[in-house]
C-alpha cells in the first residue's frame, strides 16, 4: 500500500511539474506574441561592409581578350524606418557606401565608384522567446558615382555609369534587450548591374563603349533598432 502512495505522489509531482512547464512555456509564447503585435514602428541605425562579385571585360583594344576586375569592399552606414503590420515589417532605407577602387588582374587601378541605395522592402519576423530571427526581400534604386583612373584615361578611354535599380534577399536575428530595443546582425545579397557607356580611342578612330557592369555583392550588417 506504501509503494501505491509513493508511486502516486510521484506521477503527481511530475505531472504537475510538466504542467507548470507547459504554462510557464505558453506564458513566454504569449508574451511574445503580444510584444511583437505592440510593435508599431522602428527607427535602425547599423554599420556594415559590402564585398563585390568580381567579373570580366573584354579589351576595346584587343578582340578576343578580356581582363578580370575586382572592387575593393565597401564599409557603409545605413538607416531603415520600419513600420509593422502583426510578425511583418514593412522598411524604407537608405545607405551611404564609401568610395572603393577597381582593380585588373595586374593590380592596376581603372576606377573608383561609390553608391547610395535607396530600397523598400519586406521582412517576417518569426516569434520565439530569445531572439527574433527573420527574412526578407526588397526592391531599390541605386545613385551610383563613377570616376575613371588615370590610368584609363592614359589608355585613350572616357566611362560613365548609370544610376540603376536592384533587389535583395536578406535573412537576420534581433536580440530585445529592453522594451524598446534591440541589437540586430543580419546578412544580405544585392543582385543589380548598371549601364556603362565612354568611348576608346584607337589608331583606326573613336570606339563607343557599351556595356554593363554588376553590382551584385555580399553585405554584412550590425546595428541598433529602436521602437516607437
Amino acid at each position: 500500500m506504501k509503494k501505491l502512495i509513493a508511486t502516486g505522489a510521484v506521477l503527481l509531482l511530475t505531472n504537475g511539474g510538466a504542467q507548470v512547464l507547459h504554462a510557464e512555456a505558453l506564458q513566454a509564447t504569449q508574451e511574445t506574441q503580444q510584444e511583437t503585435q505592440a510593435r508599431d514602428w522602428a527607427f535602425s541605425g547599423y554599420i556594415g561592409v559590402a564585398d563585390f562579385e568580381s567579373e570580366e571585360k573584354p579589351d576595346p583594344y584587343q578582340p578576343g581578350m578580356s581582363h578580370d576586375m575586382n572592387s575593393d569592399e565597401a564599409y557603409k552606414v545605413g538607416l531603415i524606418l520600419s513600420k509593422y503590420y502583426n510578425n511583418f515589417s514593412f522598411n524604407l532605407g537608405i545607405e551611404l557606401m564609401q568610395e572603393v577602387t577597381v582593380h585588373d588582374e595586374d593590380g592596376n587601378e581603372l576606377a573608383e565608384h561609390s553608391h547610395i541605395p535607396v530600397s523598400l522592402g519586406m521582412n517576417y519576423h518569426f516569434d520565439t522567446s530569445l531572439i527574433d530571427p527573420y527574412i526578407g526581400a526588397g526592391v531599390g534604386y541605386s545613385f551610383n558615382n563613377f570616376s575613371e583612373s588615370a590610368f584609363i584615361n592614359e589608355q585613350g578611354m572616357s566611362m560613365d555609369v548609370d544610376d540603376s535599380p536592384f533587389y535583395y534577399l536578406t535573412a537576420g536575428v534581433e536580440y530585445p534587450f529592453s522594451d524598446n530595443y534591440a541589437v540586430f546582425l543580419a546578412g544580405q545579397y544585392t543582385i543589380g548591374d548598371t549601364d556603362i557607356t565612354g568611348y576608346a580611342q584607337s589608331p583606326a578612330g573613336t570606339i563607343q563603349l557599351e556595356d554593363e557592369s554588376t553590382l551584385d555583392r555580399y553585405e554584412m550588417n550590425i546595428g541598433l533598432k529602436y521602437f516607437f
